[in-house]
């Protein structure tokens, strides 16, 4: 059985990720940080064929954890994954966005060039909220009941991490809007994860930045009421 290791300080990123790998018959190892995925490697009786790592987290990161993961696993397939990818990245075998389609990771294991898809454009207000296209992934890969909890979690994260952005210093704003924006790309939740995209980017007013925050809040209770409609609940 194939074998992935899934790298991500985002738990809710993380789970989704590894939720569906294994729909697709991967066998995942999950490590939250650089650290915790070396000294699993290091333990490993059997490497993984492909490592999956996201682009931005505390600590070693990017290109810099690319020779480390080389060195530890060194017939792995190595591949980044952000919510804003860049086109290459030095060290890694490609580079996939978030949130991750399973049609692009077999790609870039066959090391051949995605499908050229345009992007659809929302066909209507429930849309411009929630990908249909995510939640239709997510839906196939898990049961209803443990949709519901990753949800349930996600909103949970969400709320969390605007509570410490309405005090915290700029640069760990920037951070949990990061993290906050990788896992709402995972859920499908379009507009907060642009408006996360948006105080990420550096917000210098505070007046500005707490409207801002009002809005991801206003966008989460938004998205919460159309997931669970969709959900039947």
């Amino acid at each position: 059985m194939r074998r992935i290791l899934a790298i991500d300080d985002d738990p809710i990123s993380l789970s989704i990720v590894a939720i569906l790998l294994e729909s697709d018959g991967w066998t995942v190892l999950q490590a939250s940080g650089a650290q915790e995925a070396l000294e699993l490697l290091a333990g490993c009786a059997q490497a993984p064929d492909c490592i999956l790592a996201d682009l931005r987290m505390p600590g070693l990161t990017g290109s810099d954890l690319a020779p480390h993961l080389r060195r530890a696993a060194p017939g792995a397939r190595l591949l980044a994954m952000s919510a804003t990818p860049p086109a290459t990245l030095e060290g890694y075998d490609g580079v996939l966005a978030k949130p991750l389609a399973l049609e692009t990771l077999r790609a870039a294991l066959a090391q051949q060039p995605p499908a050229e898809t345009a992007p659809a454009a929302p066909a209507s207000d429930t849309d411009a909220v929630i990908d249909s296209a995510v939640f239709e992934r997510l839906s196939l890969a898990m049961s209803p009941a443990a949709l519901l909890e990753v949800i349930t979690v996600f909103l949970q994260d969400a709320a969390a991490r605007l509570a410490v952005m309405r005090r915290a210093d700029p640069a760990t704003i920037r951070r949990e809007a990061h993290a906050l924006k990788g896992g709402a790309a995972m859920i499908g939740a379009r507009q907060v994860a642009q408006a996360a995209a948006a105080v990420e980017s550096g917000i210098d007013h505070d007046g500005e930045r707490s409207r801002k925050l009002d809005e991801i809040e206003a966008h989460c209770r938004r998205a919460e009421v159309i997931l669970l409609q969709r959900l039947k609940l």
